[in-house]
């Protein structure tokens, strides 16, 4: 045994610490994620461009460079392609708001963080992700719609706390605020224009005015 090798058992008998503490590598993603993932871009692009009705599962098939029983393998409906579609829209929206609030403690600074991070992120998007936060739920897919309404439940869920913590005149209604509020940030969607006003100063007036409305 070389005196180089002696040293290198040595240090792995005496460090157990660092062995167990290092993070484990993140393993590479598997060809079935990757085609799945690939699915799901493919699709979130047809469906902005020719709406879910006008786009069929084998021009996503044929975007994708795939057999049609491969697409159906990873999603067996097309309802099922769209609940994927909306999931991840919804999530990135559901964290962006998260990350807006993070460190933030003065309740006002809050609500307007996430205002701006909600109308920011729906003016980012493409249409596909949108819809998920102006189409009523009587219009979902049947069998998506529980999913689907438990996906914004859980991302009102913040603007429920952050409005729980605001100080605000007695007898106002928190919950008529909420409605309001989100009802409002969401508009933009259809009547934004670029070049006009940037969507972090839309968001900003709009929590004002109602701020002013409803301010202790």
């Amino acid at each position: 045994m070389t005196e180089r090798t002696a040293r290198a058992r040595m240090a792995s008998k005496t460090s157990p610490v660092a062995s167990k503490t290092a993070a484990p590598a993140s393993p590479p993603p598997t060809r079935g994620t990757e085609a799945k993932n690939r699915i799901i871009a493919v699709a979130e692009a047809l469906f902005t461009k020719q709406g879910f009705d006008g786009t069929s599962m084998r021009d996503i098939a044929a975007a994708a460079k795939m057999q049609a029983a491969s697409m159906y393998y990873h999603f067996p409906s097309k309802e099922e392609l769209l609940w994927a579609v909306w999931e991840k829209g919804g999530l990135e929206q559901l964290r962006r708001a998260e990350g807006a609030i993070a460190g933030l403690t003065d309740p006002w600074e809050r609500m307007e963080a996430a205002c701006v991070a909600h109308v920011t992120g729906l003016l980012d998007w493409r249409r596909a992700n949108q819809v998920l936060f102006v189409t009523p739920p009587w219009q979902y897919p049947e069998s998506i719609r529980d999913r689907v309404i438990k996906l914004r439940d859980e991302y009102e869920q913040i603007f429920i706390a952050l409005i729980a913590k605001l100080p605000v005149r007695r007898g106002t209604d928190r919950h008529l605020f909420r409605l309001t509020l989100i009802g409002a940030l969401s508009w933009p969607l259809f009547w934004f224009k670029a070049g006009g006003d940037a969507p972090e100063a839309i968001a900003r007036r709009m929590l004002e005015m109602i701020r002013r409305g409803v301010e202790a």
